[in-house]
C-alpha cells in the first residue's frame, strides 16, 4: 500500500491506524517534500517511509513503487488525508483476485459524504472519462485516488507523468492496452485534516485540468507512428494564434494579472480542440485498421 503524503502530519497517524484494521500488507508512506512532521508520525504509527523531495503526485507514487519489496504482486494507492476508506481495500483486492488487472474505486456509493468531492474534481472525472472512452472505448467513471493494480501490469504501462496526470495516464494506457479494468464502488469522506493541494486551490485546479487534457492527448498521440499532418498543422496553428493573441494582450496591459487569466481561459478551447483532433484521428486510424484488406 503506497500513500503519497505532503504536509499531512495532522491526519497520517490516524489513517495508518485505520488501515491496519483492514490491511495486513506493507504500508509505505512517501513523504513528498513535507515541511511538517509527516514522516515522523508515519513511522511512529508503524509504516515504512520513503522520501521524494520533488513535489508531484506521480513522483511520490513512483518513489513508493521503488521502495516496495521486489516480490510485490499488487500495488494499492490511497490518499493520506483520511478521505479514502481503508475498509474498501478488500473489495479492490477481491476484484484483482477475480482476474482484473486494475481495480478502480468509484466514489458514488452510499458511503460518499455529501460535499466531499469538489465540483472541479467531478468535472475532471467526467471530462477525462468521456475522452478516454471516446478514444479507446473504455470509459472510466472516476479518477479515484483509491486503486489497486497488478505489479506486472503497472510496470508494463511505463508511467511517465510526474504530477497530477499520473492517474489519468494509468487509466488511458490501461484502456489502450486493453487491460481488464474493474470498477468497485467505494465510499469517500471529508479530509481528516490539513488542506487540499488541488481542490481548494484555483490555480492548482487549473493546472490539474490542463495536465489531465495534455496527458490524454500525449497518450493518444503516442499510439501513432506517423501522426496526421492535419493534426500537427492544426495544433501548431492554434498554438501560434494563442501566443500571438497573448502577446498582443500583454502589450496592451503589461504585467496585468487579467491578461494571464484571459490567456488561460483561451487556452482551454485550444486544448480541447487539440484533444478533439486527436480523438478524430485516433477513431479514423482505428476504423482503417478494422477495414477488410483486399486479397
Amino acid at each position: 500500500l503506497i500513500i503519497p503524503a505532503r504536509d499531512e502530519a495532522e491526519s497520517i497517524h490516524r489513517v495508518i491506524a485505520e488501515v491496519r484494521e483492514h490491511f495486513d500488507g506493507t504500508i509505505i508512506v512517501v513523504d513528498n517534500g513535507s515541511t511538517d512532521s509527516t514522516a515522523e508520525w508515519a513511522r511512529a504509527a508503524g509504516a515504512q517511509t520513503a522520501w521524494e523531495p520533488r513535489a508531484g503526485y506521480g513522483r511520490a507514487c513512483q518513489a513508493g513503487i521503488s521502495a516496495a519489496p521486489t516480490e510485490s504482486e499488487v500495488f494499492v494507492f490511497m490518499d493520506a488525508d483520511g478521505s479514502d476508506r481503508p475498509e474498501d481495500i478488500s473489495a479492490l483486492l477481491a476484484a484483482i483476485d477475480s482476474g482484473a488487472d486494475l481495480a478502480l474505486g468509484i466514489r458514488n456509493g452510499e458511503g460518499v459524504e455529501k460535499g466531499s468531492i469538489a465540483p472541479a474534481a467531478r468535472f475532471g472525472n467526467l471530462l477525462s472519462g468521456f475522452l478516454i472512452g471516446a478514444i479507446w472505448g473504455e470509459h472510466p467513471h472516476d479518477l479515484s485516488p483509491l486503486k489497486a493494480i497488478r505489479a506486472e501490469a503497472l510496470h508494463a504501462l511505463d508511467l511517465r507523468q510526474q504530477t497530477y496526470g499520473w492517474t489519468v495516464e494509468m487509466l488511458a494506457k490501461a484502456a489502450r492496452a486493453e487491460l481488464t479494468i474493474a470498477e468497485v464502488e467505494v465510499g469517500y469522506r471529508h479530509r481528516a485534516g490539513g488542506a487540499s493541494k488541488v481542490s481548494g486551490n484555483f490555480g492548482a485546479s487549473l493546472k490539474a485540468g490542463y495536465r489531465i487534457l495534455l496527458t490524454i492527448a500525449q497518450v493518444a498521440f503516442s499510439g501513432f507512428t506517423r501522426p496526421s499532418s492535419f493534426v500537427l498543422a492544426g495544433g501548431a496553428l492554434g498554438l501560434v494564434l494563442l501566443i500571438a493573441f497573448g502577446t498582443w494582450l500583454w502589450r496592451q496591459a503589461p504585467a496585468s494579472s487579467g491578461v494571464l487569466v484571459a490567456v488561460l481561459l483561451l487556452a482551454w478551447p485550444f486544448l480541447l480542440l487539440t484533444v478533439g483532433m486527436g480523438i478524430a484521428a485516433s477513431a479514423f486510424a482505428r476504423g482503417r485498421r478494422q477495414l477488410p484488406h483486399s486479397p
